[in-house]
């Protein structure tokens, strides 16, 4: 046993592509994995990512250390088959973050794509947005007070 080894990694078998659930609940994710210049470009940004089950709960998707993204349900199955047969190895796939027409980060899991991309499948945003904080303390709802 190698005290320091590094995990192999396999590359995973997405199909065509899609769009990972949850981007609206995670926009301060997104915007602690690009960099600067990145979250400023108009053009998508290609990004590399780990499929990952969290805890043996959902399997989602991860770039530079930030879970980004959800896979959705009709995906999960294959997903979950993937990284049992991968066993200790990461598994990785190339993918893109973008703009979808509200000004939500979104995530395109696939090969790279050119033109328009898909919006997510139904039920794949299940939480809502998340609240505004100062210093984690939850601001009051803006809707009531006017």
């Amino acid at each position: 046993m190698k005290l320091f080894a590094r995990r192999g990694s396999v590359v995973a078998d997405v199909g065509e592509g899609f769009v990972a659930g949850e981007a609206v609940a995670l926009q301060t994710a997104f915007a602690d994995a690009l960099v600067p210049a990145e979250r400023a470009a108009h053009a998508p940004v290609r990004v590399d990512l780990t499929l990952e089950t969290e805890g043996g709960g959902r399997a989602v998707v991860v770039c530079r250390n930030h879970v980004v993204g959800f896979v959705p349900p009709s995906r999960e199955e294959s997903v979950r088959a993937q990284l049992a047969a991968a066993g200790r190895a990461r598994l990785e796939t190339p993918g893109q973050v973008f703009r979808d027409t509200e000004g939500w980060w979104r995530l395109w899991v696939g090969p790279p794509r050119s033109g328009a991309f898909p919006a997510p499948e139904p039920g794949a945003d299940t939480l809502g947005v998340p609240r505004r904080k100062i210093f984690g303390i939850a601001l009051p709802d803006d809707e009531g007070l006017r």
